[in-house]
């Protein structure tokens, strides 16, 4: 449904209502859309407003329109909607418009929209909210996964609602510091590492984060013993959420990884500098670093960093490489799925340390390589392809291996929280349907020739 700028709210009105429809396209004079009315922006500018019913749709559409090609996956609609906090998209064909898509367009009345979830975790005004806020997150996941959603696109979705809870719960810290007469001294910024920074979390693990602030002058020492209590607040409100606490203590309330600019930038220089297997092996998941809330140029700049360095570190490199091939792959000599012989997994493999984590740490080297802005594993390989590593053909069957390897690790997880056990990582090969163990045996074949290309590239740390 279309209007143009010069339609007048009370025509507007009488469209929505004939049409039973609940927003109309504005469209320029060759057609391409230049803004929307949504029958809440009748409602809110017009009668909420006491405005004149001849006001033209120019003076109270949203604008510019955001658009979606009709290419477009529904999911991608729905992620759109979600960063945007809209409800409604144009579709578009070569920039013409072809239609619109609404947040209930895209999901049964029973589930959980993102977009509504997005608003109810920014209005949430304590951490019992934010906690229910959380739960609907984790219910929505099972539902996406019904409905056909690919693994790369839950996380995005997941990790941009995850990253509304953690903000939320920053806000509701620094609100409860500032009542009590204390105030951030400095810009600082919130850091995610691992799979919170690459966007690859479907279910809720424990956290990985730190915390960076501007280096304090000589006459401001106090900055450090604020930032200390402000990330204790924030890592207690995390957890009353639902994130669990890192079990190696890599969290902004450990002092390492709260500090000064100067310190982060001198820790990673000492990684590239000096490695050592232990060293670089312990500071890996600080190599995928990203930027949530607060100065975003502060993290972005220790991104900057280790693009701009670790190209010339090819020892460092070659370590980070290292852990990458001496992780096996399990597969047989033949060239079939390895699965435990004895013992209490006997049956069984390990997806994520057979097979996710070795392609997630040759993104990961990789990118550092060719310093490369990407974070997320699959996004890495494209990328990586982009600049010759691999041809289109084979990072397409990487991707597709890595998506593999995802999807069948979330459906065994998800089944178990189903039986209300613990998820972990191992799958029993033997109950995956015929398809499903030839997709696995395929994929897991597929990431060993990635280890392959990283142990050609990297022969200094081997």
């Amino acid at each position: 449904m279309v209007c143009r700028p010069g339609t007048t709210a009370r025509e507007l009105a009488g469209l929505l209502t004939r049409e039973r429809v609940g927003s109309v396209v504005v469209v320029g004079d060759d057609g391409t859309p230049v803004g929307i009315v949504t029958d809440r922006d009748l409602r809110q500018k017009i009668v909420a407003d006491a405005r004149d019913p001849a006001t033209p749709a120019s003076a109270i559409m949203s604008a510019p329109v955001r658009a979606i090609a009709s290419t477009a996956f529904a999911l991608d609609a729905m992620l759109e909607m979600t960063r945007r906090d809209i409800r409604h998209l144009a579709v578009t064909d070569g920039g013409r418009l072809t239609g619109i898509v609404s947040a209930r367009d895209l999901l049964a009345e029973t589930m959980a929209h993102p977009v509504l979830l997005a608003r109810d975790i920014a209005r949430a005004p304590a951490l019992d909210a934010l906690a229910a806020a959380a739960e609907r997150v984790t219910a929505l996941v099972p539902e996406l996964v019904r409905a056909g959603a690919r693994a790369y696109d839950l996380g995005q979705l997941v990790a941009e609602l995850n990253d509304r809870l953690v903000a939320r719960v920053l806000a509701l810290a620094e609100t409860a510091l500032a009542a009590t007469g204390a105030g951030a001294p400095l810009p600082y910024a919130w850091l995610l590492f691992g799979s919170e920074a690459r966007r690859e979390q479907t279910l809720r693990t424990d956290q990985d984060n730190g915390l960076v602030y501007a280096d304090p002058p000589p006459d401001q020492a106090a900055a450090a013993g604020y930032f200390a209590r402000f990330a204790e607040k924030a890592i207690e409100g995390l957890v009353a959420v639902g994130f669990p606490r890192c079990p190696g203590d890599v969290m902004a309330s450990n002092p390492r990884w709260c500090q000064p600019l100067a310190e982060w930038s001198r820790y990673f220089r000492q990684c590239l500098d000096a490695p050592t297997p232990e060293r670089v092996l312990g500071a890996s998941i600080h190599f995928d670093v990203r930027p949530l809330t607060g100065a975003a140029d502060l993290g972005a700049s220790l991104g900057e960093l280790l693009r701009r360095e670790a190209p010339g570190h090819r020892l460092f490199l070659g370590l980070l490489a290292r852990d990458v091939v001496e992780r096996p792959v399990p597969l047989t000599l033949l060239g079939r799925v390895s699965v435990a012989r004895r013992g209490a997994h006997a049956g069984t493999v390990d997806v994520k340390g057979g097979g996710t984590m070795q392609l997630v740490g040759a993104a990961r080297v990789l990118a550092l390589e060719l310093g490369l802005e990407e974070r997320n594993t699959l996004d890495r390989v494209r990328a990586a392809a982009a600049r010759g590593v691999w041809t289109d053909g084979e990072a397409r069957d990487i991707v597709q291996a890595g998506e593999t390897v995802m999807r069948l690790r979330l459906t065994h997880q998800l089944e178990q929280l189903d039986r209300r056990e613990p998820p972990d990582n191992r799958l029993v090969v033997a109950r995956l349907p015929r398809a499903d163990a030839l997709l696995l045996r395929d994929a897991l074949r597929i990431i060993a020739g990635v280890q392959q290309t990283v142990r050609g590239r990297y022969p200094e740390g081997l």
